[in-house]
C-alpha cells in the first residue's frame, strides 16, 4: 500500500492555513492603512486650526463701540419671552411709546435695564 500526502485531512488543515495566513495579512495591511488616515485626518485638522485662528485675529480689528450693548427697556410676556427691546434714552422712549408703556406693568431692573411685562 502506497502512502498519499493528498489526504482529506492535509488538503483541509492546508487550507485552513492559508486562510489564516491572509486574515494576518489582510489585518496588517488595514493597520497601515489606519495610521496613515490617522496622520492625515490629524495634518488636515492642524491646517484648519491654523485658518480658524488667523479669522480670529481678523475679527478681532472690528470696532465695536458704537453698539449698544443692553436694551433700555424690555417688554416680556407672561411666558417670559421677549416681545420688545428699546435701545436709547429712556426719556426719548417713553415720550415715543407712552401709550404702550402705559399698558405695561414694570417688573424689574437691574442697571439702566428695565423689564416690563405686557
Amino acid at each position: 500500500m502506497k502512502s498519499i500526502i493528498l489526504t482529506q485531512k492535509n488538503v483541509c488543515a492546508f487550507l485552513g492555513l492559508l486562510m489564516a495566513l491572509t486574515i494576518l495579512w489582510s489585518a496588517s495591511a488595514e493597520a497601515k492603512v489606519d495610521t496613515t488616515i490617522n496622520e492625515e485626518i490629524s495634518m488636515v485638522n492642524e491646517m484648519r486650526l491654523d485658518s480658524v485662528q488667523e479669522r480670529e485675529i481678523q475679527m478681532e480689528e472690528i470696532d465695536l463701540s458704537e453698539i449698544k450693548e443692553v436694551p433700555t427697556i424690555t417688554l416680556i410676556n407672561k411666558y417670559g419671552e421677549i416681545v420688545a427691546e428699546f435701545y436709547g434714552e429712556k426719556a426719548e422712549i417713553e415720550k415715543k411709546f407712552e401709550v404702550t408703556l402705559k399698558k405695561c406693568q414694570f417688573v424689574t431692573a437691574s442697571g439702566k435695564h428695565e423689564f416690563y411685562l405686557i
